[in-house]
């Protein structure tokens, strides 16, 4: 006798809809919609979040006033919807009442941290659709033993990588915006 998988009551294959996905309640899971598909994965881990809250700090205080930092934040690329660990847009567009994800045209910079059960996903996947929906800058953030910030522009349709950094060295930008710091400042306690 085989036995029948269990699931919950409000299980369902899809395809799903964007609105959907959007208000879908709290539970502890991060829920992204890909071609229609929803992709569910656990809340980051502590040092992967905090690592993303720091350098949404750096990068904020070095932004023009009209742009601000926001973390996990829902953001909308045509029919999907992914949530960046880490992304600067405009203030207005982060700040308008009612709204459940951002879009594009407002998005100056995402960023991404690589965990091993995620980077193909994060690199490949992720990247290619911030491409192709024009965010200007995208940040691969590493962390394991040695912190590493990689800074991609987009140029056409591709990221071309302009500036890399590893703990202990300063990676520096001057776009999207003037910025340095050490990827150590991501990662341990505050110094």
């Amino acid at each position: 006798m085989t036995e029948a998988l269990a699931m919950p009551p409000n299980y369902r294959v899809g395809p799903w809809t964007i609105d959907e996905v959007a208000v879908m309640p709290e539970d502890g899971m991060r829920h992204e919609l890909v071609e229609g598909k929803l992709v569910t994965s656990p809340v980051p881990p502590p040092p992967h979040q905090n690592a993303g809250h720091r350098l949404i700090r750096i990068l904020e205080a070095a932004a023009p006033i009209e742009f601000e930092g926001s973390p996990e934040t829902n953001i909308r690329i045509g029919p999907d919807m992914f949530i960046p660990d880490v992304m600067v847009a405009r203030s207005a567009s982060l700040c308008e009442p009612g709204s459940l994800y951002v879009y594009p045209k407002d998005v100056i910079l995402v960023g991404e941290t690589l965990s091993p059960g995620n980077s193909k996903y994060e690199r490949v996947w992720k990247s290619q659709r911030y491409a192709e929906g024009g965010i200007p800058f995208y940040m691969e953030i590493e962390l394991p033993t040695m912190p590493r910030v990689t800074v991609y522009e987009l140029r056409g349709t591709e990221y071309v990588r302009i500036a890399d950094a590893r703990a202990g060295e300063i990676l520096k930008l001057s776009e999207p915006f003037e910025v340095s710091f050490d990827p150590s400042d991501l990662v341990g306690p505050r110094r």
